[in-house]
């Protein structure tokens, strides 16, 4: 049988590959890339595993294939193994989104909330995974092993919230806020699952949580938080005025005062007008939190949480308020 030379040959997008061809002739070489390892299979039996390099198939230059050497040249034909590829290059293309059903203890809601994010993932243990998630496919892309994770993430982030919120620190409006604790908290929780499947979970991010959909009772809840907020506002506003308008009149006696002894009233007219802040930030404010929906609504978008029509009608809808 003619010498073969064995490499992966699949698109960048693809984590593990086997390589179609069982029988393999004494003398061929198997090349293995500097970004990956190749693992050797006998019978569902991992016999060796390949580190970057070329190897030769060939009576004890490989450990583990002496004895299936001898055997074919017994009978006098190739001997059969699998051969797997598998890559273990670090990769931030899992961006991953979920939906969860939360119940609300503090204002007695069910409502549907939205969740994404990305992670940073390498494969540290190839046997592991080619034996319990890959099994009898030929291949596996970054796609099939985020949606096998993916329960995972949903299962940890679902615990993660009912915890909160039934300790009473959280509930569905304030539910944006725990985005740092959250994604720390479900990356602890997870890890120990990855490594079982030989997956080194190295960054988890989550980007955004927030209620999806249009629950009537949600809004109307949200609608009277927002109106004891503006009121509360209001209030502030008008106490802070009100010293203004103190402070002013305290001013135009002391410049009146000023006019006639540029002494003490005029050190208290400069120390006054000294504290004073007239600028604002109002409209940087609001800039800034328009961007905040806008980027928000757009990661809802990529996740495959909301629909491009969805996304549309929300961004014209914000668009409009503004």
């Amino acid at each position: 049988m003619t010498v073969a030379t064995i490499e992966s040959v699949s698109g960048k997008d693809y984590l593990v590959w086997k390589h179609p061809k069982r029988e393999i002739a004494i003398g061929s070489q198997v090349l293995v890339n500097e970004s990956e390892e190749a693992l050797l299979f006998e019978n569902g039996q991992l016999l060796h595993i390949l580190k970057a390099g070329r190897h030769l198939i060939e009576s004890g230059n490989i450990p583990g294939l002496d004895g299936v050497i001898r055997r074919s040249l017994g009978n006098n034909s190739p001997i059969k193994i699998d051969i797997w590829f598998v890559s273990k290059t670090s990769s931030t293309d899992y961006k991953w989104g979920v939906q969860l059903q939360v119940k609300d203890t503090t204002h007695q809601l069910i409502v549907p909330v939205g969740s994404y994010g990305s992670m940073l993932l390498r494969i540290d243990d190839p046997a592991s995974l080619v034996l319990q998630v890959v099994g009898k496919k030929m291949s596996m892309n970054k796609t099939e092993l985020k949606e096998f994770l993916i329960p995972n993430i949903e299962r940890s982030l679902k615990d993660y919230i009912a915890y909160k919120i039934k300790k009473g620190s959280l509930d569905i409006f304030s539910i944006e806020s725990i985005l740092v604790e959250a994604s720390a908290d479900t990356k602890r929780s997870i890890d120990r699952t990855f490594e079982r499947f030989g997956l080194k979970l190295m960054d988890f991010y989550i980007q955004g949580i927030e209620v999806i959909g249009d629950n009537p009772e949600y809004k109307k809840i949200k609608e009277s938080l927002a109106d004891a907020a503006s009121l509360r506002i209001r209030a502030k506003a008008a106490s802070e005025t009100q010293g203004f308008y103190q402070q002013e009149r305290t001013l135009d006696a002391l410049n009146k005062a000023a006019a006639k002894d540029t002494g003490v009233a005029g050190q208290l007219l400069s120390k006054g007008l000294g504290g004073m802040n007239f600028g604002g930030t109002g409209q940087n404010e609001s800039n800034g939190d328009l961007k905040k929906k806008l980027s928000s609504l757009k990661d809802l978008l990529d996740s495959g949480l909301i629909s491009e029509s969805d996304y549309n009608e929300r961004k014209k809808k914000i668009l409009d308020d503004l």
